[in-house]
């Protein structure tokens, strides 16, 4: 494990004005604490190794007394591996760049500014919320979450049902069982299995079919062969 910042356990309040109040201008509850007690707090950047849950849960050591409740880095955080936030506790707030294998978020509250994330983001179900700045990442996948990810070159997955998503690349049902490689599709449900998914990510194999078509593709497709059928011979 490589650290650079030292960590200190600080209440929520004390956090948020040595922030000048960024804390509760970006969770729940602005002006007021969201439910948050402990907050293990680094001044500076932090570089981890592994699974950044256990990495810092390892930090903190078995003789910690409580659980985290909210983890704040005010400069860079770099993981060598995934950061996975699927409980409601701890939630994340980055003030600088974060880089990692992946970003995934559950019932955890999660606020980064610029990142890059080799594989994936991926906000999963109702509770929580995924916030960001512009992050470089090939996929963003969508399962009903509270996203706000800004992510100009991925190519997004709504994995949670088929309606009309005018950002959603591949939604539930056809377009991604005709789009994706059967590996990585759970054919009773007709989505994306994320866990597969991202294994075949991890080994460098590909996940789209060579025909693959987003739904903007299709459309233009779609579009431009009406066309050709109104066209008359000869023009």
């Amino acid at each position: 494990m490589s650290i650079s910042a030292i960590p200190a356990s600080l209440s929520y309040a004390d956090a948020d004005a040595r922030l000048g109040g960024a804390l509760s201008a970006v969770f729940e509850g602005a002006g007021a604490s969201p439910g948050y007690n402990e907050v293990l707090f680094f001044d500076g950047d932090l570089t981890l190794d592994g699974n950044f849950l256990h990495a810092i849960n390892e930090l903190r050591g078995s003789d910690a007394e409580g659980d985290v409740e909210l983890i704040v880095i005010t400069g860079d955080l770099t993981v060598n591996g995934p950061i996975a936030l699927y409980e409601d506790r701890p939630g994340l707030y980055v003030g600088g760049h974060t880089k990692a294998e992946t970003l995934e978020g559950g019932e955890a509250e999660i606020y980064i500014h610029d990142g890059a994330f080799t594989h994936l983001v991926y906000g999963w179900y109702n509770h929580g919320s995924l916030r960001t700045g512009i992050v470089d990442t090939p996929w963003v996948i969508d399962y009903d979450h509270a996203m706000d990810v800004y992510a100009p070159g991925a190519r997004w997955v709504d994995n949670y049902d088929d309606d009309d998503d005018d950002d959603a690349d591949f939604a539930v049902g056809d377009s991604i069982v005709e789009a994706f490689v059967p590996e990585v599709v759970d054919a009773e449900d007709r989505c994306l299995d994320v866990d597969e998914f991202l294994n075949r990510l991890r080994a460098g194999l590909p996940v789209l079919r060579p025909e693959a078509r987003t739904a903007a593709e299709s459309a233009s497709d779609h579009v431009s062969r009406a066309l050709a059928d109104r066209a008359e011979p000869g023009t």
